[in-house]
């Protein structure tokens, strides 16, 4: 008898303890400020730096980038690089069959050769037939005969500069320094088109970051602004862009949509790849060190701003403020709270 009394009371005392405990926590809960319903939230008046933002996303792209192709069909001699080699400047990458295109120049110059003693043969002839002057002659027939001559070897010198001229477009050179990203046919010995030859090249040094806002947006931007970027391929870092370039024209991809591009810093330039895409937050305005609160605490109420102020004996009071920027989360507060005052929402 005496041990089922003794543990009635201990169940008792286990009750009782745990009540107290449901009651304090139920207490602490509903008291995040003092005089706070339980279903409002309060946040206390302070100073921080509000960012107005304009999300977007971009990929990234270069300013040197090159696709270099034949401007005549031929068979494909030789190929000097392959993907992923790095190139230099007017380094020679490939060329057409140039057997035929040598021998084409080495006949002009030997017509030229021709043409040039011909030439001289007949100002040989008519030496001592000039004026005074020494540019005209004294007759008409004898002028005809030498102007002939003249644009004779003229010519010939324009067929051996097209002779060459040709011989030079038959290989292909990078106008920019960079790495070779994509070649169509890869093997030498076989015949193509200008269509089925081409050789892109970029230049990684000069990565940025491409993506389009629409035309509501393109008029709040100025060069300078700076961006937050987060990479897909590195989502846990982020880096800071500058706006750099706000195109005048519309996109050709988008109606009613406008390119912009962001400088990247060097510290991120070797992680990244062409075509790359990433998440931008672009700060168009921002201001430090002032008041501001969840913008769920604002309210419109007959074309005014108002909060609902936590009074020192737990009463609320709507007061009408001034408001300034706001970002996702945070309102500017320009007049109308103190800091450290509690508004309650």
């Amino acid at each position: 008898m005496f041990k089922k009394i003794k543990t009635h009371f201990k169940l008792i005392g286990i009750a009782a303890t745990l009540i107290l405990a449901l009651v304090i926590f139920s207490v602490i809960k509903g008291q995040s400020a003092k005089g706070v319903p339980k279903d409002k939230q309060s946040f206390t008046v302070k100073k921080t730096t509000v960012r107005s933002t304009l999300d977007l996303s971009g990929k990234v792209e270069a300013e040197e980038k090159a696709t270099l192709q034949f401007q005549t069909s031929g068979r494909l001699s030789w190929i000097g690089v392959k993907e992923g080699d790095r190139v230099s400047k007017w380094q020679t990458l490939a060329t057409l069959d140039q057997r035929e295109l040598r021998k084409a120049l080495d006949k002009k110059l030997k017509d030229f050769l021709l043409t040039r003693e011909d030439f001289d043969q007949t100002k040989d002839d008519n030496r001592g037939q000039e004026t005074s002057d020494k540019n005209t002659y004294l007759t008409d027939e004898i002028s005809r005969i030498v102007r002939a001559s003249q644009y004779g070897l003229d010519k010939a010198v324009l067929d051996v500069e097209l002779a060459n001229l040709t011989l030079e477009v038959s290989a292909l050179f990078s106008p920019i320094e960079g790495i070779v990203t994509h070649i169509d046919q890869k093997i030498a010995n076989t015949n193509i088109t200008p269509a089925t030859a081409r050789i892109e090249v970029v230049n990684p040094d000069t990565l940025y970051l491409e993506a389009t806002v629409d035309q509501q947006d393109v008029v709040k931007l100025t060069p300078s602004l700076r961006a937050e970027i987060i990479f897909d391929a590195y989502p846990n870092q982020s880096y800071w862009g500058e706006l750099y370039y706000i195109s005048f024209a519309p996109s050709s991809t988008e109606e009613g949509s406008y390119e912009i591009k962001f400088s990247l810093p060097q510290s991120v330039l070797a992680k990244l790849r062409l075509g790359m895409a990433a998440e931008i937050s672009l700060v168009t305005t921002e201001v430090e060190d002032v008041l501001a609160v969840p913008f769920l605490a604002i309210t419109e109420e007959n074309g005014k701003s108002v909060v609902s102020v936590l009074g020192p004996q737990g009463e609320l009071k709507k007061r009408s403020v001034t408001v300034g920027i706001e970002s996702d989360e945070l309102v500017e507060i320009k007049k109308g709270l103190a800091l450290n005052e509690v508004v309650v929402y």
